[in-house]
């Protein structure tokens, strides 16, 4: 027996994704029950016997652990069906059943952050408002936004900036006292050192109704050596992590302020959002409470959808100190910035991360038929997977059945225009052609006759 067996027998479906590895096949995961191609096997590995693993959930191993936590096997039938003998003991120290506790981890203590002194609050204001009037009169940073997803409502609801630098350079200078600054004496000159501006993207991040942070994103043209930083944190800026509506149920958790403020954009009324700035950064206290408190957690940090990130490895952190923390990648691109270019709908994909109860609920906004389905059989299938629909057909009659807190009338009139005519091809297929009872999206699709 292979991976692939066991799969059969665990009534696992998945498709070939990738030849690296000797192959890699993708499908929804047995543990978790989400997704659709998180769930990741490679035949060839273990010479032939195959492996496995679960990017959401963080399940798992090779061929006997598969046939424990899926087949229901003890490990010693596991090891036989494996070819592998196994004496001594009947469950090696090695292996760990699924249901088997998580090793505890030291405890996270957040700390709080303050917003940084009134002068510079004062100072890095005034800034702010320069920067934001701006951008507003220059088009090719408002174009360069909006290739990123990001409209102009957003650019003034949160206070966009551009900073162009002054005297024909690109940056400007400011006495860092003027900003209640310590001084800073330069060795070489025995001069005070000035607080530099650099021209660039500019991202106020506020807290508490107070100018928190400001961060300004450079231009790659400016970025001349290893040792030059695409984002520059402007020195006395506190340093809680940017968040947007963090007090929701449902906070969607990502790398870049930019991305953040596209996910608000577009899902704020689903969910709130926090940027942390790099993988490695932790929220301090106020943050970390309000995203205990929420219901699910999305970690979408940047990944890359080819091979491992940083963004993946980060996730294990998240897991370990919020009980309801999902790794939730984008589908497509490495971040949510990368997504929207490739057309992925960032609503549709917060959507799908959401609590059932809510999912139904935020799908209560009318219906259009998806994209590149042509035919009504083809589509009924589609919003049985997408909705959560089930249909108990038989000869004489055919009932729907929807989740109780599903209120989507628009969707359910079209399941009912859909299946309306006793004599259509879609009833008689799941009345007459249909060999289970019980339809979902699942296993809509059959050969009949086979």
């Amino acid at each position: 027996m292979n991976i692939m067996d066991a799969l059969h027998l665990a009534g696992v479906t998945v498709k070939k994704v990738a030849t690296t590895r000797g192959g890699e096949y993708a499908g929804g995961c047995p543990a978790c029950g989400e997704g659709r191609d998180r769930f990741r096997v490679w035949p060839a590995d273990k010479e032939g016997e195959g492996s496995y693993w679960c990017r959401r959930c963080g399940k798992g191993g090779d061929l006997v652990q598969f046939l424990v936590d899926f087949c229901g096997y003890d490990y010693k039938e596991a090891f036989a069906a494996a070819g592998r003998s196994n004496t001594g003991c009947y469950i090696p120290t090695r292996y760990k059943p699924a249901r088997q506790a998580v090793p505890a981890v030291k405890k996270f203590e957040p700390v709080e952050r303050d917003n940084p002194v009134d002068t510079w609050q004062t100072k890095a204001g005034e800034f702010v408002n320069r920067s934001h009037q701006a951008l507003l009169e220059y088009d090719h940073g408002l174009e360069y936004l909006a290739s990123r997803g990001i409209s102009l409502s957003s650019v003034k609801k949160f206070r966009l900036g551009w900073h162009p630098g002054e005297k024909d350079k690109t940056c400007s200078f400011r006495p860092r006292k003027s900003w209640g600054l310590p001084e800073i004496i330069n060795k070489k000159t025995g001069r005070p050192k000035m607080l530099w501006l650099p021209r660039g993207i500019v991202i106020p991040c506020y807290r508490g109704g107070g100018l928190h942070r400001v961060k300004i994103r450079r231009p790659k043209v400016d970025l001349k050596t290893d040792k030059d930083v695409k984002y520059y944190v402007l020195p006395g800026s506190g340093m809680e992590v940017f968040s947007a509506g963090s007090n929701k149920d449902v906070a969607v958790i990502v790398e870049a302020e930019l991305d953040a403020i596209l996910v608000a954009q577009e899902a704020g009324d689903l969910a709130g959002v926090v940027a942390l700035g790099s993988t490695s950064t932790r929220p301090g206290s106020s943050v970390f409470y309000a995203l205990q408190a929420c219901q699910r957690v999305l970690v979408a940090l940047d990944y890359d959808n080819g091979g491992s990130g940083p963004g993946e490895t980060a996730v294990q952190w998240w897991k370990d100190n919020f009980r309801n923390a999902f790794w939730w990648p984008v589908p497509d691109g490495k971040d949510p910035g990368e997504a929207w270019e490739e057309g992925i709908d960032i609503a549709a994909w917060v959507t799908a991360g959401l609590p059932s109860s809510q999912r139904m609920t935020a799908m209560d906004i009318g219906y259009r038929p998806p994209e590149g389905v042509q035919d009504h059989m083809s589509e009924l299938a589609w919003l049985l997977e997408q909705y959560q629909i089930a249909i108990v057909a038989t000869p004489d009659r055919i009932e729907v059945q929807y989740n109780p807190v599903f209120k989507n009338q628009c969707v359910k009139q079209r399941v009912t225009e859909l299946l309306a005519a006793d004599d259509s091809e879609i009833s008689l297929y799941l009345r007459h052609g249909h060999p289970d009872s019980m339809i979902t999206g699942r296993n809509f699709w059959v050969k009949v006759g086979v």
